[in-house]
């Protein structure tokens, strides 16, 4: 059998198409758009904030967080026997990788963290490298990898299965996480800040919490690591979202993803309450499009009794009351919105005042 080493062979250049841009991504020194092709030797940054997806020729997809530093290392395709050679570094943060089933025995798709090179035949996987911590990643949701860790044997990584590399050459090996769970997860966003928080779990280290714009996650818009407590995201516009949660486990593995449809209406309001020269005066400003209009309850004693104030359909920023006898009040203002054809009400939090004798 004749053995022709791959530098040898003549190639034709593969492509790498960009099919969704978000904040600052630069290949080189060069912020790029939608629509760009990058190409063997190019190196690929995302800034905080930022994302990036790339459609291969053969119909993989290439998906890049925050904080990520890549260099395409080759990106070709083989005259003798049309075979792929698709090969990556991560210097830095992660890639996942969506890869189509391979046509050939010769084709190659590889991924490499500093400590780690991961060979590829139709999966879907994440690589990363955490420099703060000097820890390679690999996580296999769907297909296989085969892992080398700078020995002569690699490591197989089934489905559901990751591994982390340490500092010292050390390995740790273990099932992905189940998919976790969200606390309301496809409940309408209207307030200023996105929230989204996972049902208390003490047996994990974290969650990631990424928001994109379609389901397969290719227009990815944020993304963010917490303990215990809520992801939190601002600036995020009105539409129809997708939320993925990954649990992460003590030794730092991302675990099976769980992903969610929901809309983002922003629909926000704030109040406030004081006396004045007309009695007691409650005012209110908010934030959203469409048609607005606020409603206001106020309570004597306790909020189980009919609001002895109840005023709807309000489109002015304030209500004026006097002559209120002391005791013990509680109020809220509630914003109702009628926008692309639907309505939404988001109440404030009950509010407590207590008018004290003359």
């Amino acid at each position: 059998m004749l053995n022709i080493p791959r530098s040898l062979l003549k190639y034709k250049p593969a492509k790498a198409k960009l099919v969704a841009v978000r904040g600052r991504v630069l290949a080189g020194q060069v912020q790029v758009s939608v629509g760009q092709t990058l190409t063997e030797g190019i190196a690929i940054t995302t800034a905080e904030s930022s994302f990036a997806t790339l459609l291969l020729d053969d119909g993989s997809r290439v998906s890049l967080p925050s904080n990520t530093e890549i260099h395409i290392r080759r990106l070709r395709s083989y005259v003798l026997g049309d075979s792929l050679d698709y090969d990556f570094d991560v210097a830095k943060g992660g890639m996942q990788s969506a890869v189509i089933k391979h046509k050939s025995v010769d084709d190659r798709y590889h991924v490499r963290t500093p400590k780690a090179v991961s060979a590829v035949r139709g999966t879907d996987f994440q690589s990363r490298y955490d420099a703060a911590t000097d820890k390679d990643f690999a996580e296999v949701v769907e297909g296989a990898l085969a892992v080398e860790t700078g020995s002569k044997t690699s490591t197989a990584l089934p489905a559901g299965n990751g591994l982390a590399l340490i500092p010292g050459g050390g390995v740790i090996r273990e099932a992905l996480l189940p998919p976790p769970s969200l606390i309301e997860p496809g409940k309408l966003q209207s307030d200023p800040t996105v929230r989204f928080a996972a049902s208390p779990n003490d047996d994990v280290g974290g969650y990631r919490i990424a928001l994109a714009a379609d389901a397969g996650f290719v227009d990815q818009v944020a993304d963010r690591v917490v303990g215990n407590e809520p992801a939190t995201f601002d600036n995020i516009g009105n539409g129809n979202y997708f939320v993925r949660a990954r649990a992460i486990s003590r030794n730092g593995i991302e675990g099976i993803p769980a992903t969610f449809a929901f809309k983002r209406r922003l629909n926000g309001v704030k109040a406030t309450a004081g006396q004045t020269d007309e009695g007691y005066t409650f005012k209110w400003l908010g934030d959203g499009e469409g048609i607005r209009r606020h409603h206001f309850q106020l309570f004597r004693g306790n909020v189980e009794t009919m609001p002895m104030v109840d005023e709807a359909s309000l489109d002015g920023d304030r209500i004026s009351i006097s002559d209120l006898p002391p005791g013990d009040y509680f109020w809220r203002v509630g914003v109702v919105q009628y926008l692309d054809g639907e309505m939404a009400t988001n109440w404030l939090p009950v509010e407590k005042m207590t008018v004290a004798q003359p």
